[in-house]
């Protein structure tokens, strides 16, 4: 294949996805509105598109499913047909086909489309036939099906696939290219300049600072045009929310807001699995049956919003629903019925630290199972998808009226802001967005709680950790022993002065004491590399200025760590 086959076959599947994409929500319009001209007029547009561009480029699976289709959505046009459920059934299929012949087009995965090639031909004969010529016409179309290849057997309905497909390729806005065309230009002038003048003398500190604006610019010119606007992502939910409304016989409107907030193409990517399982356990845990929404005085159609918002250097992407909320109450029965904590525990905890543990491996809500399941399920994926990315995600519900989950994502994952701290003679940091505040303590305003450590902040008692203490365990288990996180403490001198890392997680905070907290930097993250891809405690590491390694410490972990463990001790105290 030629460089310029490549580059048409590359063009057609970007376009060929943006607008199946397209008409899944104009089909689900349609399907809301039989009447709706212009989505039938846009449907047969799309699919006239689709196939004359699949067709010039020898692409004959996409070309004849689509011509197809085609066809149906004519005789709809022309008034020949009626709309009716059996046949919006087959067009979804037939359009989820599409897109896995599309798909396969890069991945050379073998798909079988002559079932709901055949099922829609068929669909389209029989409604076109005269009442008088039914017998002779059906008998005519029979020997026809017998002398084409023979189709292979329909596939039975599938529950709804738990991802969304995402291309390769970005559009960029020409300003973006432009802007992005300048500073490179920048780079080489000052580049030359610089190699000139350093044949002459020594490059001063200003002349480094110069190619240090540029380049910095450089690479936020670099990162804009990675970004995407959210409604990229929120767009594909309108089929998500349909297939999951149909499973469960609920009607569900989707609300889209923020769309025009913009964000790393990269972090939609990692959160869309996640923000799947978000809109499916509204629809089927969240919103109430239609008799229940009337008893309530509610509308029979149920409302779920995804929204985003801008933050500082973060988005909120949030997913929330009018329908029934959730019970601390129920929560707090099922977390002990799970063994995910005991009885007295379960009793001492506040409502919404009952709520967060809808987010632990293991919870379940769900009083019956079915292709969506419940809320509950899935919903430890979310977190750990969420703070893989260095994000928190968080639950607000009441009875009756409804509840939001909140994404707090990174804007770029290109760039992350941290703070740069040192223990013994090893730099670290920890990400910016957890941290709330660097404050220095005195030891009389340490306390020993059980085996652990607190201190006062801002009028509410904390945790307290000295990272020596984590960083020195073998492995992150040895913090169950007793004393072992009290252990620098005892080491401190009457007058000692502590530098300490106040950190948010999860609705707690959490005091980190360090030997010396340096400046925030941005880094770039990579990953843990074999054999250290195991270690809990670090989500990855990055290269500073001086060319040392730095790893960077979860605190996601640090902080459930510490949170789960004064939890056991406090429970043995007061049996």
């Amino acid at each position: 294949m030629s460089s310029k086959e490549s580059e048409y076959r590359a063009l057609f599947l970007m376009e060929a996805k943006e607008n199946l994409e397209q008409l899944d929500k104009l089909f689900i319009d349609l399907e809301k509105n039989h009447s709706n001209q212009g989505a039938i007029k846009e449907i047969f547009r799309i699919m006239h598109t689709i196939k004359g561009n699949a067709m010039g480029l020898g692409i004959d699976p996409v070309a004849d499913l689509s011509h197809v289709i085609e066809d149906v959505m004519l005789a709809i046009q022309e008034g020949k047909i009626k709309l009716e459920e059996k046949l919006f059934q087959l067009l979804f299929r037939g359009n989820d086909k599409l897109g896995d012949l599309v798909n396969a087009i890069d991945s050379g995965e073998k798909v079988s489309f002559l079932g709901i090639k055949t099922s829609l031909s068929l669909f389209l004969k029989k409604a076109l036939e005269d009442d008088s010529a039914d017998e002779a016409e059906d008998q005519e179309a029979d020997e026809e099906v017998a002398e084409e290849p023979a189709p292979e057997p329909e596939e039975k309905e599938s529950a709804p696939s738990n991802q969304i497909s995402f291309s390769d390729v970005i559009q960029i806005p020409v300003k973006k290219m432009d802007d992005l065309m300048n500073e490179v230009g920048q780079l080489i002038i000052e580049r030359d300049r610089i190699m000139a003048l350093s044949l002459q003398n020594p490059v001063s500190g200003a002349e480094l600072e110069a190619l240090k604006r540029i380049t910095s610019n450089l690479q936020y010119s670099i990162m804009n045009a990675r970004m995407v606007q959210v409604g990229f992502l929120f767009n594909k939910f309108h089929r998500v929310l349909r297939d999951a409304a149909a499973i469960e016989g609920k009607k569900v409107n989707l609300v889209l807001k923020g769309t025009d907030v913009e964000i790393d193409r990269n972090i939609l990517k990692v959160i869309s699995d996640a923000l799947v399982h978000l809109v499916r356990n509204a629809v089927s845990h969240g919103i109430e049956s239609t008799a229940d929404r009337k008893k309530s005085n509610k509308p029979e159609e149920g409302e779920v919003t995804l929204d985003a918002t801008f933050e500082r250097d973060r988005v909120i992407i949030s997913v929330t629903d009018d329908g029934g909320g959730i019970s601390a109450d129920v929560i707090r029965k099922r977390i002990v019925e799970k063994g995910l904590v005991s009885e007295a525990i379960a009793k001492s905890l506040k409502e919404e630290e009952v709520i967060l543990y809808i987010f632990e491996a293991g919870f379940s809500n769900a009083e019956k199972v079915n292709e969506l399941s419940g809320r509950g399920v899935g919903m430890d994926v979310v977190k750990k998808a969420v703070e893989s990315i260095g994000g928190q995600v968080d639950m607000q519900t009441k009875v009756g009226k409804g509840t939001t989950v909140s994404l707090h994502v990174p804007v770029s994952l290109a760039l992350k802001g941290t703070m740069l701290f040192e223990v013994g003679d090893q730099q670290y940091v920890i990400a910016l967005s957890y941290t709330e505040a660097v404050i220095e303590i005195k030891k009389h305003q340490i306390y020993k709680l059980g085996a652990g450590l607190t201190t006062d902040y801002q009028g509410d008692v904390i945790s307290l950790v000295f990272m020596k203490d984590i960083l020195e365990l073998p492995e992150l288990s040895g913090i169950s022993k007793r004393g072992i996180l009290q252990k620098s403490f005892e080491e401190l001198e009457d007058d000692a002065v502590c530098e300490v890392m106040v950190v948010s997680y999860g609705g707690r905070s959490m005091g980190i004491v360090v030997d010396k907290v340096i400046q925030q930097k941005e880094i770039i993250e990579k990953p843990l590399t074999k054999p250290y891809d195991g270690n809990k405690l670090l989500s990855g590491t990055t290269i500073l200025g001086s060319g040392r390694v730095c790893p960077v410490i979860d605190i996601a972990v640090l902080s459930d760590l510490i949170h789960k463990q004064a939890m056991q001790w406090q429970y043995e105290e007061t049996k």
